[in-house]
Formats: structure tokens, C-alpha cells, sequence
């Protein structure tokens, strides 16, 4: 199954990508995968000198390319979120063109009936003045009406112009908001462009990493034979060591059994026991990473293998590629149940939590001891570097009784 190449660090956050989303949220998000691509760059660099008989150089190549590709994603995702601004702001000039258009004919008609106003009042000015035109009234209700009369007409004078000068101020601030948009819409394409030139390099840093893929691979089954036999006696071990978990789950549970023989022999958990295993069952999603910077180059279950096709792996657990001498944490807190030695693959730690059991190998020194009860977060060792590969990773499991579980449902933002 494919899965979103993904890598964690305590302070990011990568959430879904959608349409939606602002530029802000988008911005978060290139630097978080700009970030992944830059540390899978650093661990290929460490494993390059032995990319011609390393499969581990192709995993995290992959994890590379994947990482490529999302940030592809992510351009294609601010290029449309940009082409549609474009078009709003493009139909907002045209909505702010023809107000302009319309406030001006307004304007003309305004100051042509002002004009006429004017004429007319300059006209019968010099026919007779305002006090004549009211004394030669022949009532006194005449003479009042031609007061409201001409008290009115002096209002509607000023109203006009008054409104004139509105209108002219209004059209001022609508000039001023086409300009802001005509340079806001200049801006947009000119970001456009250059998401255009971003997404171009992108996809040839993409093309030139999966032309790199196909050359390792091509050299790497020349000798198809010696790999094959490796990866035969990587599952090999890998079924010895799961052999040896079991043993050791077996044993925790016989001796929670023992302990609560006089009660009742069905119950193989103390409530103390019981209440971890509720507490570690919901946090499911939420619990923190076994180590503080990683990246997962191997997930759970049955997969193909990236160079051999034909060739079907599986993984009790995932495995987390790191740097060198990095801290390895307990992802819940619980007692150290078990600390073994495994042949080629350095030291592992059992932690129990109740009826969850948590694995950690791949460890170059242990910190903890055997019964020790430890903390959410709490450092049990350091993780192991192979010097013939040059790889330095964290293999983690999940049980729940006798039942494997994937880790990556169970770690914050793993999945």
C-alpha cells in the first residue's frame, strides 16, 4: 500500500492539504516537506559512498522523491489558489470600471442640471429681485408660499452641489481602489510566474532523483543473487526476533496470571495493570515519537520490495531513520520488561504497559535497567549506527497481547 512519505519533528505539524486553505497554511507546509527533503538529503548523503551495494539508499531515495512530489502538490495547490484570485480580482476591476464609468455620467448629469439651475436663477435675477418677488404678492398667504418657495429652491441649490461634490469624492476613492487593484492583480501574476519556474526546477529535481532511483536499481540487480540472500536472512532474524517477543509476552503474562491466582485465574491484569492499558489504548493517535527528528523509511505489514518486485517483505513494526547517536524515549509511560541482545542489530528494550507491549531496537547502549518503571518521553538509550552501511535507524513495535499492531496508527501524525 502506498503511504505519504513522511517525516516527524516535535514542532511541526503537516495537516491535510486542500483547496481551501490560505497562504499562510500552505507556507507552513512547504517549509515543513522543504524540511523532509532537506534531512532525507542528509541521509543519503551518509549512506552515497555506499549506494552501489546499499538497498538503504534506495528507501530513503524514495522517501525523497515522495517528498519531491508533495511539494509538487503543494504548487499546483497555490498556483490554482492564485489563478483564482487572479480571476476575482479581475472581475472586481471590472466591477470597479464600470462604477467609475457610472459615477461619472452621474457627475455630468448632476453638474448639467446644476448649470441649469444657475442660469435660471443668474436669468430671472436680472428680471426682478428676491424682496420684489415676495412684496409684490398680492396676499399674505402668496407672499409665504414664495418665501417657502425660494427658501426651498435655495436649499435644492445646495444640495446639488453638495451631492456634486460627494459624487466627485466617491469617484476619487473608486480610482484609488482600481489602482490598488491593478497592482494587487500584477502582483498575482508575477507570483503566479514565479510558482510556474518554482514547479518547473521542482519536477527536474524530481525527474533527475527517479533517474538516480533507476540507476541504483539497475546496478544493485546485477547482483540480485547476494541481495536477495540478504533480504532472505533479514527475515530470518526478523521472524527469530519475533519468535523471542512472543516468549517474553508469554512470560509477562504467565506471571500476571500468577500474581491474581487466588482471585480469579481468567483476570491476567491488576487493576493498576488495567488502568495503563486503558490510559496507553486512549492515547491512540496522540503518543509521541519514540526518538525527536525521524523519518519513517519502513511502515508495517506486507510490502514490495522498491528493487525486487517479484519480492514481498513484512514488517512487525516500522522503522525510523535518524541521525547518529540520537536519544531513543519510551512513547508511554510503563516497566522495562525485557533488555536482549540481537545478533547484527544491537540492543532492544520491552517496555510493558499493561496489555500493550512497546519494542525498541536498533540501540547502541541502553540507559535503563531491567524493572525499571519509566516515564512518557523518559530516554531509555541511544540508537545504533551500521558503519557498513552507514544507516542509522530505530526499529519500533506495538503488541497488544500476542497481536501485532501497526505503529504508525498509534504515534502523533505518523499515518
Amino acid at each position: 500500500m502506498k503511504r505519504l512519505n513522511r517525516i516527524f519533528f516535535v514542532f511541526i505539524l503537516i495537516p491535510m492539504l486542500c483547496l481551501s486553505q490560505n497562504k499562510q497554511q500552505l507556507k507552513q507546509q512547504k517549509q515543513s516537506i522543504e524540511k523532509e527533503i532537506s534531512y532525507t538529503s542528509s541521509l543519503l548523503e551518509k549512506t552515497k559512498e555506499n549506494k552501489k551495494n546499499s538497498l538503504q539508499y534506495i528507501n530513503y531515495l524514495d522517501k525523497k522523491i515522495g517528498s519531491q512530489e508533495r511539494l509538487i502538490k503543494i504548487s499546483n495547490i497555490e498556483l490554482n489558489l492564485t489563478k483564482k484570485q487572479i480571476i476575482k480580482l479581475e472581475n472586481k476591476i471590472k466591477l470597479t470600471e464600470n462604477q467609475i464609468n457610472q459615477k461619472d455620467s452621474e457627475i455630468i448629469a448632476l453638474k448639467k442640471e446644476y448649470g441649469k439651475m444657475l442660469y435660471s436663477l443668474q436669468k430671472n435675477k436680472n428680471d426682478r429681485n428676491n424682496l420684489m418677488f415676495i412684496m409684490s404678492s398680492e396676499t399674505f398667504n402668496q407672499a409665504y408660499k414664495r418665501v417657502l418657495y425660494l427658501r426651498e429652491y435655495s436649499r435644492l441649490r445646495k444640495s446639488q452641489a453638495l451631492q456634486i461634490q460627494k459624487s466627485q469624492d466617491s469617484l476619487s476613492a473608486t480610482s484609488q481602489r482600481l489602482i490598488k487593484q491593478k497592482e494587487m492583480i500584477t502582483k498575482k501574476k508575477e507570483e503566479s510566474l514565479a510558482l510556474i519556474e518554482e514547479k518547473k526546477k521542482n519536477l527536474n529535481k524530481v525527474l533527475s532523483s527517479k533517474q538516480e532511483k533507476k540507476d541504483v536499481v539497475s546496478n544493485l540487480q546485477k547482483s540480485e543473487k547476494i541481495f536477495l540472500k540478504k533480504i532472505k536472512d533479514q527475515q530470518k532474524k526478523a521472524k527469530q526476533i519475533e519468535e523471542k517477543i512472543k516468549k517474553i509476552i508469554e512470560e509477562e503474562i504467565r506471571i500476571a496470571r500468577e500474581k491474581l491466582k487466588d482471585e480469579n485465574s481468567a483476570i491476567t491484569l491488576t487493576p493498576e495493570a488495567k488502568l495503563l492499558s486503558d490510559q496507553f489504548s486512549s492515547n491512540k493517535g496522540n503518543m509521541p515519537w519514540p526518538l525527536e527528528e525521524g523519518l519513517i523509511v519502513s511502515y508495517f505489514g506486507k510490502q514490495k520490495h522498491p528493487v525486487f518486485g517479484n519480492v514481498e517483505t513484512f514488517n512487525n513494526g516500522i522503522n525510523i531513520a535518524t541521525s547518529e547517536n540520537t536519544i531513543i524515549r519510551s512513547v508511554f509511560k510503563g516497566k522495562v520488561s525485557r533488555i536482549f541482545f540481537i545478533k547484527g542489530e544491537g540492543k532492544a528494550v520491552l517496555i510493558n504497559h499493561g496489555e500493550y507491549f512497546t519494542v525498541y531496537s536498533g540501540l547502541k547502549e541502553v540507559t535503563v535497567k531491567l524493572g525499571d518503571e519509566v516515564l512518557t518521553k523518559e530516554k531509555i538509550g541511544r540508537v545504533l549506527t551500521d558503519s557498513g552501511e552507514g544507516k542509522t535507524e530505530l526499529h519500533f513495535e506495538i503488541w497488544q497481547g500476542y497481536e501485532k499492531l501497526d505503529p504508525s496508527l498509534w504515534l502523533f501524525k505518523a499515518n
